[in-house]
């Protein structure tokens, strides 16, 4: 009996399984055939490559479009979903309690209303809105079809319509993850009421620190102590944010092909599906390949048969806090410049899963949202933001639309002009031999003097907004005698930018590029995907050097010195087999968290540790033994650099051994190192099962130039994020371009470009960027015909 019974579950288990893979198999696109639409005036053709990437040719762009938005929405609905919802502050209507921080933020932030007044901005009959309404069609062409991603039927909803808003919207919410500066100017108010100045001085060094490891620069100025929210941290767990980024471009006289090449890697938190989408269009004379955004009808990046272009983070301050005074006989009035104004203000309601709505009031002031009622606002104070998302002449999607179709450097620099926000640097170069770099973005310029790393005066207009930097003012370079142009998140390194500051990342990785492109003048695409995946940590040799003299006097166990015998040995590369780069990088965790906890407390570490001047800081304090930092002021004692690096050595022999046993062979950087790419319902089992790409052991790391960066503020060396695509593009041979996805471009579980490029990816290797069209028309195909055509 119990047989039969234990057969009849098994029977049941394995149907349940069977209709399950029948239900996802229906919801992958079918990539041959033929398809009727009555929104197209001509028929498409659609090729897709062995990696699943669609070649849409048509005779009218329009059309074009509407295939893109199509196929796009095919294969990653439920992320332009989720995109949607971070623009209107609705994840809790799926998510449950658990978002409601995020969506009380993200209605402060109100990108959906900005969204809206942008959206007024573009021209009626403009050629711009009338392909993002095509894209848009498309879209909801496939909505219409009804045949959802099982997302949607997992979690018991169906999407609505999009609208133009949404699109813009999403650029509002790139340019939040951007920013550091969310909470940073109130913490370092905060520090500084609590530290005495010579210990709060170092946690202000910023990137002077670089000195030590790469030199002097031309430029020496402080850098702001900048922070992420914990509602942020809510929205981590749903789609990936942007971290940083490489790129650099070579003109035709360091390049094999004679022509100029552009490399590109953009680091963005780990997700599935991942961010990039990858699409080519041809329709008439105009022809692309690009890397899309979901929801954005033109790519972030991409290269056409004369042009390349890719982005990293300027990270540029354009985001600033100010201390509002409001009138003690009225609340709804504010002083702004010496007179009470009246603020804005709204309801909005929070729908919540499963739960109570949410009522929230949204207040504006002369600066911007007030922070007041999110997890940003501090008892006692009001704080708002002034921020260049809400600059008026904020159109990103015009200067998204116009980069495609910039001739030269007039139109490249035309183009980047129109967006205030996020701000970006973005490379480009031109099969006619020209390259250049602007920042994109309008960057606010203040009375000499006022520090915008600490809170402004919102009331007496001595901490005002005097003007907007030009285009012209922002920095760039067109065509430097070296030919090479380099970006890595990194203070640009012209003197007559100086007046522009930022959130400036530590400088190892632009510093590492700039060394290794020197090496040889002439370089092929073989040597730049090296250098892509280039693994070694920049200043290895002076950190570990200065450590490890520390520890010298210091009575240390035979593990503790044969930690650091394989330490002396390390070549400084973070490869997957190291056993060197697990030490390094355990050693450092417990140096940072001994030197600044007592300060700062755990959630101020916390804090901290999602700050660039985190790694500045430390650099700082490794190299001056006696930096108050170092002394626990928890202990009766005085501490030095010495006593709290020995310590921390034997805390990371006690962590290795805990984590991956007894005999330092096994300490494995690959073990510690891993790469998982979750998806939003993938953090809940078994669904992870399901969902979830990975985890498998990933090269690189932190400050590296392949970026699979940990956290820094924890002992957790899972990398969070890394290159969202590795691109080579070489104007010498359009046809012959090199690209490579984290996972795949699909993000249905059952498509086999679900994850078929993880493996190459993570080896280091690249796939070819098809634009030949006799290759292409070889591939599967899916013809998309007007109605009236299949009569």
């Amino acid at each position: 009996m119990i047989k039969k019974i234990l057969l009849f579950i098994s029977g049941i288990a394995v149907l349940a399984a069977l209709i399950s893979t029948t239900i996802l198999q229906s919801k992958v696109m079918k990539k041959s055939g033929k398809k009727e639409f009555s929104q197209i005036d001509n028929p498409v053709k659609v090729y897709f490559d062995k990696f699943g990437i669609p070649h849409i040719d048509s005779k009218n762009i329009d059309d074009s479009y509407f295939a893109l938005g199509y196929f796009m929405a095919s294969e990653r609905l439920f992320q332009m979903d989720l995109y949607r919802r971070l623009v209107q502050g609705r994840l809790s209507e799926i998510f449950g309690e658990k978002t409601i921080e995020a969506d009380k933020l993200l209605r402060t932030l109100e990108f959906k209303k900005m969204g809206e007044r942008m959206e007024k901005n573009l021209p009626e009959h403009s050629e711009i809105l009338r392909l993002t309404k095509a894209y848009l069609k498309g879209v909801q062409a496939y909505l219409d079809e009804g045949n959802l991603p099982v997302e949607f039927l997992l979690l018991g909803y169906k999407p609505e319509s999009f609208e133009v808003s949404d699109i813009i919207g999403v650029t509002g919410y790139m340019a939040l993850t951007f920013t550091e500066g969310i909470n940073g100017d109130i913490y370092l108010s905060e520090l500084q009421e609590k530290l005495p100045e010579a210990k709060l001085q170092s946690l202000r060094i910023g990137d002077q620190t670089d000195r030590n490891y790469f030199g002097d620069q031309k430029i020496v100025r402080s850098k702001i102590l900048k922070s992420i929210n914990n509602a942020l941290g809510e929205i981590e767990q749903i789609v990936p944010i942007l971290h940083g980024s490489n790129s650099w471009v070579l003109s035709g006289k360091r390049t094999k092909s004679g022509y100029p090449v552009l490399a590109n890697d953009p680091h963005i938190g780990m997700a599935n599906p991942h961010v990039f989408y990858e699409a080519h269009l041809r329709a008439a004379d105009f022809e692309l390949y690009g890397n899309y955004i979901p929801l954005i009808p033109f790519p972030v990046m991409g290269h056409t048969r004369t042009t390349a272009w890719g982005l990293t983070m300027s990270e540029v301050d354009d985001f600033n806090v100010y201390l509002e005074k409001f009138n003690p006989d009225d609340d709804d009035q504010v002083m702004f410049k010496n007179e009470w104004v009246a603020i804005e203000k709204r309801s909005e309601v929070i729908k919540v899963k499963k739960h109570e709505d949410v009522n929230i009031t949204v207040r504006k002031t002369p600066h911007g949202p007030l922070l007041d009622g999110t997890d940003k606002g501090v008892d006692g104070k009001s704080l708002s933001v002034s921020w260049s998302v809400y600059h008026p002449e904020n159109n990103v999607l015009q200067s998204l639309f116009q980069i495609p179709r910039a001739e030269s450097v007039d139109d490249f620099r035309e183009a980047v002009s129109h967006a205030a926000a996020p701000g970006l640097n973005i490379s480009w170069v031109h099969k006619n031999g020209d390259i250049a770099w602007w920042i994109l973005g309008k960057n606010p310029k203040l009375p000499d003097g006022v520090k915008t790393d600490l809170v402004l005066k919102g009331w007496d207009g001595s901490h005002e907004i005097e003007r907007y930097y030009t285009i012209d003012e922002n920095p760039h370079l067109v065509n430097p005698e070296s030919g090479v142009i380099i970006t890595a998140n990194y203070r640009p390194q012209l003197t007559e930018f100086a007046h522009i500051d930022g959130y400036w990342q530590p400088g190892g990785r632009y510093f590492r590029i700039e060394k290794l492109l020197s090496q040889k003048e002439v370089w092929d695409n073989e040597g730049l995907k090296e250098i892509q995946f280039d693994n070694k940590v920049p200043i290895d040799d002076q950190l570990k050097k200065q450590l490890i003299e520390y520890t010298k006097k210091e009575k240390l166990s035979k593990i503790e010195v044969e930690m650091l015998e394989i330490m002396s040995k390390w070549d400084g590369h973070c490869d997957t087999e190291s056993l060197g780069c697990s030490i390094y990088h355990a050693w450092n965790y417990y140096n940072l968290l001994n030197a600044f906890e007592d300060e700062m407390g755990k959630e101020g570490f916390f804090k901290f540790g999602k700050t660039a001047d985190f790694w500045h800081s430390y650099k700082w304090i490794v190299f001056n033994v006696n930096d108050p930092l170092w002394d626990n002021v928890k202990t009766q004692r005085v501490e030095s650099g010495r006593d709290i690096v020995t310590k921390s050595l034997i805390q990371a022999k006690e962590y290795l051994q805990d984590k991956l046993g007894s005999v330092t062979s096994r300490w494995k950087w690959g073990r510690l190192h891993t790469a998982e790419y979750i998806h939003p319902l993938g953090r809940v089992k078994p669904l992870n099962y399901l969902f979830n790409i990975g985890p498998v052991p990933a090269a690189g790391g932190r400050f590296v130039i392949n970026n699979m960066g940990h956290k820094k503020e924890t002992n957790d060396f899972r990398a969070m994020h890394g290159p969202a695509t590795r691109r080579i593009i070489d104007m010498g041979d359009i046809e012959n371009s090199w690209g490579i996805l984290p996972t795949g471009n699909s993000g249905n579980l059952m498509s086999p470009h679900f994850d078929d490029q993880l493996s190459l990816y993570h080896e280091g290797k690249y796939r070819k960027q098809l634009m030949n069209w006799k290759e292409i028309r070889q591939l599967d195909l899916v013809q998309m015909m007007p109605v009236s055509s299949m009569k």
